[in-house]
């Protein structure tokens, strides 16, 4: 028996490699950057990878096609999906681009017609934290700049900002 189910979870793996490479072909034909198209594929996976764990775990019936599998995308299911973004701490940003990728892969299974409908036109922005002048900010935007000083690359003070600023939110969530 487990032959046959590694076989069905491995078809899965198949349907979302076409319909990613068929949503990067998309991305390409309409010149979007190649940065954009980075970024929208590797949502669109991560997308696509949570769609799975959750058909395991709440034990839903196996999609036999890649249309199947886009059928098993709800709005409840993408309701799911935004709360386990905000309850993960994922920037309002992230969570944004993530929420812009999934809005446009879904006109596009529509344009196929392997969807009737687009679940995803619940999913509506998260507010971006504002940039307000507090002793937080204030505390990030000098560690920022030591970074500078200290010769980090971009990528590096990005990163090591967006951990702190996560650290900083998860206490400030704790200390409620």
């Amino acid at each position: 028996m487990g032959n046959v189910m590694e076989i069905i979870w491995s078809n899965l793996a198949t349907y979302q490699d076409i319909l990613e490479s068929s949503f990067a072909e998309f991305l390409i034909s309409r010149k979007h950057a190649v940065k954009t198209q980075k970024n929208y594929c590797s949502d669109i996976r991560h997308f696509f990878s949570w769609v799975t764990l959750t058909i395991q775990s709440q034990n839903l019936d196996i999609p036999q096609s890649h249309t199947q599998f886009l059928q098993t995308i709800t709005p409840d299911m993408m309701a799911k999906y935004k709360h386990f973004l905000l309850a993960n701490h994922i920037p309002a940003a992230t969570i944004n681009r993530r929420f812009s990728t999934i809005r446009l892969f879904c006109e596009f299974a529509h344009m196929h017609g392997w969807r009737r409908d687009n679940p995803a036109t619940i999913l509506t922005n998260v507010p971006l934290e504002p940039k307000a002048n507090d002793d937080l900010s204030q505390l990030i935007t000098h560690f920022r700049s030591d970074l500078a000083r200290e010769g980090a690359s971009r990528v590096t003070i990005k990163n090591y900002t967006s951990d702190v600023n996560q650290f900083l939110r998860w206490i400030e969530q704790r200390s409620r």
